[in-house]
């Protein structure tokens, strides 16, 4: 194929080849080379005008500068050309105008070496039909061409062989193909090439083909296949003119997976050997070649296609469980698909059996394909398995582990994050068990049941890399360890590749009373965490001090802030990863009134009640004492008026007292008691002590110092007896004070004196700490008690 210029150079060419034309006086141009040189040569471009004009010289678009040769000639300086251009030359005035087009290339170079074939199929019986390639390994740059030499032997070709150019292949470089037919009885053709172009030429050596060794068959026409699940039965034909021995090649594929095979028989016949040791329910596809006794391969068949039929599953499904927390008596079973040639098939469903070894039940579900996870009771003595089924049968049950004993998990997990997968290495915990493999299991954050992935390792292993991990987002896992009836467990948590500042942020709710709030907040969406949240931010502001920030750990969805101030706040919650912190979310707003402490009025409560029941106690204490008092004081004689007070003052000393026995009851012994006058104080004496001193110091007597106080008052004295009557105690050494009471009110005084006994814990002891002073005369007026006390000094 000849180079192609650009049109303006055409228009240009062809406008001096008019200009030209009209007239004889016009501009002239040249090469000193040539119209065509050779890549990288230098040259001049002359330009001769009929008269003195203003000229310029062009090349392509581009002013050049010249040199004057003579009066009437100019030049320019054409160096290292290495493309094609045009050159021109223009006179102003006259409006003259010439150029000239120089092509640059190379002489031909070596050519490849021809291939020559004898097509069967366009051949017939006189004459064989024979094409030539061949291939120019030289570009040139320039037009080529190229000319098949033939001879034959023992005779020449019926005809000179049709010498046509091929495609293109690279600027310059071209493949040359040539068809001849020769007649049946030649049996060799020699061929040589022959090239050349304005700069050269070139010829290339002889070649030699033996017809019988270039003979290609036409390909072979497969028809029917038929599949059972482990083979396939082809039928052929083909278009030969002659009955033969062929050679025929079959090649087959998995169209899935690739993969290719072939096989090769020697069949006049047009129904090929099986095709065996195919895989079951797998689409194939099968294409052949023939050949003769000698001779090429033909081109392959057109591709057929058929599928094996299928056969029941042979491996088990592999299998794991998860329990769940609640409820605490579920866990689910969860099983990976069988590819393509473990199912041998399409999988229809799958099988849960449960057996009941207590009650020797089996229960069957039926789970759709479609599904891989099943949840199934907790259950001592029950066995659950799973099996896959096609439409020829069911894959061999696999068993769920049953319940292991707890053993020591593996050692120094360590997990390593990279930017598209999770390493994790450990060290085998217990070296006195054989382990039997361990098992590696990741799932999304939050996410166990929905999206639980595993892999297991065999014994010899101690790292695992997980590649199947989204970016940006977050899982959890654990890797487990098994010995016989035994299952050790290492868990590890928030474990991301590509990791992102969070897009979104958490949503908040308020809840609380009073001074007290308590912000509860929800989870970001899976696509807006950027990877795993390591904490939350709590802000709340007010309108009087700075925003306040409370860190709150990824864990926790719940913060409470206490004794906050009347006032209005603000609060929002933003999340963290570990490129930084996520947006500001929306925000709640609420106002902390001014009120009272609730506890204030729970005490307020309290003391409503508990108050007048105090003051209720305390008034019926003092009403049982002045009870008491009142019948310990009823019927007191005067003393100055009984007979004893006067015997007494006529024996001015001692005396005897008899007590009439029959005012006691016969039981009681006989007390004697003695009387005696205490000597009369002096006036003075007495108003010292009834001035105003401290109670303790008048009439209650100094233990230390053994006085006695001096009171007008009848003391009696009597030897302590188990059955002596109640007397009042006097507060000196060894002397007893008191009336002498009848029997009656002596039982009435020791009924009180008992009741002050068992009351002694409860009561006060300070009731009478004012003293009774009496006067001269002992009347009832002189021993009147002011009860006044009672109530003052418990105040």
């Amino acid at each position: 194929m000849a180079p192609k210029f650009p049109t303006w150079c055409v228009c240009i060419v062809t406008a001096l080849v008019v200009h030209c034309s009209t007239g004889s006086e016009t501009c002239k141009i040249w090469s000193s080379a040539g119209e065509v040189v050779k890549r990288g040569s230098s040259f001049k471009i002359f330009c001769t005008f009929p008269s003195t004009c203003e000229i310029e010289v062009h090349l392509s678009d581009n002013l050049r500068q010249y040199e004057r040769h003579n009066s009437s000639t100019v030049y320019i300086d054409a160096v290292n050309i290495t493309n094609s251009a045009t050159y021109s030359c223009q006179c102003k005035l006259e409006r003259y105008l010439c150029g000239i087009d120089i092509r640059a290339g190379y002489p031909p170079g070596k050519h490849g070496a021809p291939t020559c074939i004898k097509s069967e199929e366009k051949s017939n019986r006189t004459h064989g039909f024979v094409e030539c390639r061949w291939k120019s390994l030289t570009k040139t740059y320039l037009h080529p061409n190229s000319t098949l030499r033939v001879t034959s032997q023992p005779k020449k070709p019926k005809a000179i062989p049709e010498i046509r150019p091929g495609s293109i292949e690279g600027p310059g470089s071209f493949t040359f193909r040539a068809n001849l037919m020769v007649e049946s009885s030649v049996q060799m053709i020699s061929v040589e090439v022959l090239a050349h172009n304005v700069l050269g030429r070139s010829e290339s050596d002889t070649y030699n083909f033996t017809l019988s060794d270039i003979v290609k068959p036409s390909p072979p026409v497969l028809n029917l296949v038929e599949c059972s699940s482990r083979s396939c039965n082809i039928t052929w034909g083909h278009s030969l003119k002659v009955n033969l021995q062929v050679h025929l090649q079959v090649q087959y594929r998995d169209v899935t997976d690739l993969l290719v095979a072939e096989e090769d028989w020697l069949n006049t016949s047009s129904e090929l050997p099986s095709v065996l040791s195919l895989e079951p329910s797998r689409n194939y596809s099968f294409r052949a070649r023939a050949k003769l006794n000698s001779g090429l391969w033909s081109d392959w068949s057109t591709l057929v296609q058929n599928r094996t039929q299928e056969e029941a599953p042979n491996k088990e499904l592999d299998i794991w469980f998860a329990r769940a927390t609640s409820p605490p008596n579920m866990f689910t079973v969860y099983w990976k698909s069988l590819n393509e040639s473990e199912a041998r098939g399409r999988v229809l469903g799958y099988l849960v059996h449960i057996n009941d070894n207590h009650t020797e039940s089996r229960t069957t579900h039926n789970v759709s394909a479609n599904d891989a996870h099943f949840s199934v009771q907790s259950c001592v003595s029950c066995l659950v398995t799973v099996s896959a089924y096609n439409s020829k049968g069911s894959s061999p049950p696999a068993r769920v582990p049953s319940f292991f004993k707890t053993a020591q998990p593996p050692q120094e997990l360590h997990v390593t994050e990279s930017k598209d997968n999770v390493s994790l290495y450990w060290r085998k915990a217990d070296h006195t068990l054989q382990s039997t493999g361990y098992l590696v299991e990741w799932y999304l954050q939050d996410q166990q049941f929905e999206k639980l992935q595993w892999m297991r390792l065999s014994s010899a292993e101690s790292q695992a890399v997980i590649t199947e991990i989204d970016p940006n987002k977050c899982y959890d896992g654990a890797v487990y360890v098994f010995y016989e009836n035994a299952l050790g467990k290492a868990s590890f948590t928030g474990v991301n590749t590509l990791v992102s500042v969070p897009t979104g942020a958490p949503s908040v709710n308020r809840d609380g009373e009073g001074q007290a709030v308590t912000l509860t907040w929800t989870q970001i969406p899976w696509r807006q965490r950027g990877g795993c949240i390591r904490n939350y931010t709590v802000y709340v502001k007010n309108n009087k001090d700075p925003e306040h920030m409370y860190h709150v750990p990824a864990s926790e969805h719940q913060y409470t802030i206490d004794h906050l101030p009347p006032d209005t706040y603000i609060v929002w919650v933003t999340a963290w990863t570990e490129k930084g912190e996520g947006p500001r979310g929306e925000t709640i707003k609420f106002i902390i009134q001014q009120g009272t402490n609730p506890l204030h009025w729970l005490l307020l409560a309290a003391s409503v009640f508990i108050v007048p029941l105090g003051c209720l106690f305390k008034w019926l204490t003092r009403w049982q004492r002045l009870k008491m008092i009142l019948i310990s004081l009823k019927d007191v004689p005067d003393p100055s008026n009984s007979k004893l007070a006067k015997s007494f003052t006529d024996n001015k000393g001692k005396m005897d007292l008899h007590v009439n026995p029959s005012d006691f009851s016969s039981e009681e012994e006989e007390v004697i008691v003695k009387f005696m006058e205490i000597q009369k104080e002096n006036d003075e004496d007495l108003g010292r002590r009834e001035g105003p001193t401290d109670a303790s110091s008048v009439l209650r007597p100094d233990w230390d110092s053994g006085t006695e106080p001096q009171t007008p008052y009848l003391k009696s004295l009597a030897q302590a007896s188990d059955s002596s009557g109640y007397t009042h105690s006097s507060q000196d050494t060894g002397t007893t004070t008191g009336y002498i009471a009848s029997q009656a009110e002596q039982s009435v005084l020791e009924e009180g004196q008992e009741e002050d006994e068992e009351c002694i814990d409860h009561y006060p002891s300070n009731v009478f700490d004012e003293p009774i002073v009496f006067g001269r005369g002992l009347t009832l007026d002189a021993v009147k008690i002011d009860c006044r006390n009672l109530w003052e000094n418990d105040g």
